[in-house]
């Protein structure tokens, strides 16, 4: 598949701003939209793209505007969790059901770890790498057919 068929069937426009957005305006986007990032474009071309990431550089940098928030009222209270026994596409259709990209690990009521879309996309790669491999070692093993008979 290519990246053209994902981006065709994913229906949503790419949000975007242009670089002199304000900031509260990128996380109202970001809220509204439920999404991590936004291409930002200047003329019609993109000059930059601002995630998650780049915001809590800010927030960091800019520390004491938000020192009297506490985590408690940041946090999303009662998460949505999985268990270890939960198989790659159950956590993979949690994770797209509910527009989540990390995951806690808990069994019996204890946390044993995080899972991020990321680790799920490395999982996916190894696993389509290991069959390809595989696959090529089948084609590359096939029996010789004898004059006029098909391979079964």
């Amino acid at each position: 598949m290519k990246v053209r068929a994902i981006t065709k069937n994913k229906g949503k426009p790419v949000i975007g701003l242009s670089p002199n957005d304000s900031l509260d305006k990128v996380v109202s986007l970001m809220m509204d939209h439920r999404i991590g990032s936004l291409v930002i474009t200047d003329a019609g071309k993109i000059v930059g793209i601002l995630s998650e990431r780049d915001l809590l550089g800010v927030l960091h940098q800019k520390h004491a505007m938000w020192s009297p928030v506490t985590v408690a009222d940041a946090m999303t209270p009662d998460p949505i969790v999985c268990h270890p026994d939960n198989t790659l596409e159950e956590v993979m259709t949690i994770m797209v059901e509910n527009n989540i990209r990390h995951l806690p690990v808990v069994y019996d009521g204890k946390l044993e770890g995080m899972l991020s879309i990321t680790d799920i996309v490395e999982e996916l790669l190894k696993k389509a790498k290991f069959e390809n491999k595989l696959l090529k070692n089948y084609i590359q093993n096939w029996p010789d057919a004898e004059e006029g008979e098909m391979p079964q």
